[in-house]
């Protein structure tokens, strides 16, 4: 009986210390790896320049932009390429347009715009640089590099 006891607690110590460096190896990945996923989207939006576009429901999304943008974000922003990607019902119906960064959802278009960006989009999707930028409080919002009216290059 107590050489049973003692190999199902070598066992345990053992799948014990297996999960204690999964997580560690997890949280190390975390703190200092980032995610790199390319863009998928082959149109692109015509940009001017400005990066004056404000992407809507980035403060949903701060964790998020944390990630992307880094600890310390410059004055300037940080620069990335975003992607609109159409969100189309099984009717056929045209529901939202969001807002990827890097793979990961970062916000929407406003819903009174969408008909202007889903015009030049024809319910593809399309990418653009953008900017993550920090305001005064902390706060970190997408400003993305289109025309008015958007339209495809």
């Amino acid at each position: 009986m107590s050489a049973e006891l003692l190999f199902r607690i070598e066992h345990m110590t053992l799948l014990a210390l297996v999960i204690v460096a999964a997580v560690a190896l997890i949280v190390v990945l975390r703190l200092l790896g980032r995610r790199s996923v390319a863009p998928q989207a082959s149109q692109t939006l015509q940009g001017d320049g400005g990066y004056d576009y404000p992407v809507a429901g980035a403060d949903d999304h701060q964790a998020v932009l944390g990630r992307i943008a880094g600890r310390h974000v410059p004055a300037e922003g940080t620069d990335c390429t975003a992607e609109l990607l159409p969100d189309i019902s099984r009717a056929g119906e045209l529901r939202a347009i969001w807002v990827t960064v890097e793979g990961a959802r970062i916000g929407h278009i406003a819903p009174l715009e969408v008909p202007h960006f889903n015009a030049a989009l024809d319910g593809r999707a399309a990418r653009c640089e953008a900017v993550v930028v920090a305001s005064k409080v902390g706060r970190l919002s997408v400003k993305l590099d289109t025309v008015w009216p958007p339209r495809l290059d």
